[in-house]
């Protein structure tokens, strides 16, 4: 992309060769017939760095920028100082429109060692170096509000994250308390049942008790009919001997009564 704030390639060779048919064909921009003119020269004449670097001009407004950067770059060597400083100069613009900014404030600096009062060299190479000091504040503007987006969205997790636990530990508090009401009320529950079991238990010892007792009244009852029972007998034992007594006497004195 070229940007119209910066002086564009050398295209008059005015005061570097001498008016020639390419020339003519530029200027009516031509680049055409003026790219098929320098390359008929270079068939005669290879080592021409003037028609290579007009065959350059002409390949670089036809858009063909790899054959503008090559036809450049072989005219770097010649010992014509003007000649090398535009191709210099060119090849520095070409890399700035590549967004290669390094490498082309590299070949305009090269340019101002050999030419230091070429303007239009010395214009472009401050307007490329304040384009990328801009480039640069906004990248370094752009990676701090980065930064503290992530910052604040790591904050704003993070306060997420604690308010998470402490909800977590109310709800975890409130489940404890919670616990511990219902064991208070299980236990108070139980105490009632206790209670409760050891009133029912009395009147069962106590119906256990008459229980155990009344064997023991039946005992003494059974006892004392027994021993009724046996001095009855007793006495009828008693009065049976004396009866028996009786008889027998009767007996013996119905015996020895003789019939005389």
């Amino acid at each position: 992309m070229i940007y119209n704030k910066f002086i564009l390639l050398f295209i008059f060779f005015t005061g570097l060769f001498s008016q020639d048919k390419g020339q003519k064909f530029f200027k009516e921009k031509k680049y055409n017939e003026a790219r098929k003119y320098y390359e008929s020269v270079l068939e005669h004449r290879d080592d021409d760095k003037a028609a290579m670097f007009g065959l350059g001009s002409s390949a670089y407004y036809q858009n063909d920028i790899e054959a503008a950067l090559n036809s450049f770059g072989n005219t770097i060597d010649t010992d014509n100082k003007a000649l090398r400083s535009k191709s210099y100069y060119n090849i520095a613009r070409i890399l700035q429109d590549k967004n290669e900014i390094e490498q082309s404030l590299s070949f305009y600096r090269k340019s101002l060692e050999l030419n230091p009062n070429d303007m239009d060299t010395k214009i472009n190479y401050e307007l490329l170096k304040n384009q990328m000091k801009q480039h640069q504040k906004q990248e370094d503007n752009q990676n701090k509000e980065n930064n503290d987006n992530q910052n604040d969205e790591s904050q704003q997790n993070q306060d997420q994250s604690n308010k998470e636990d402490e909800n977590n530990s109310q709800e975890n508090e409130s489940k404890s308390e919670q616990y511990k009401n219902e064991n208070k009320e299980e236990d108070k529950n139980e105490m009632v049942e206790n209670d409760s079991s050891k009133q029912d238990e009395s009147p069962t010892k106590e119906t256990d008790q008459n229980a155990n007792d009344q064997p023991l009244e039946e005992n003494k009852n059974k006892s004392d009919e027994l021993m009724q029972a046996e001095a009855i007998l007793n006495a009828l034992k008693d009065q049976e001997k004396i009866n028996q007594k009786q008889k027998i006497l009767k007996t013996k004195s119905y015996k020895f009564d003789k019939d005389w």
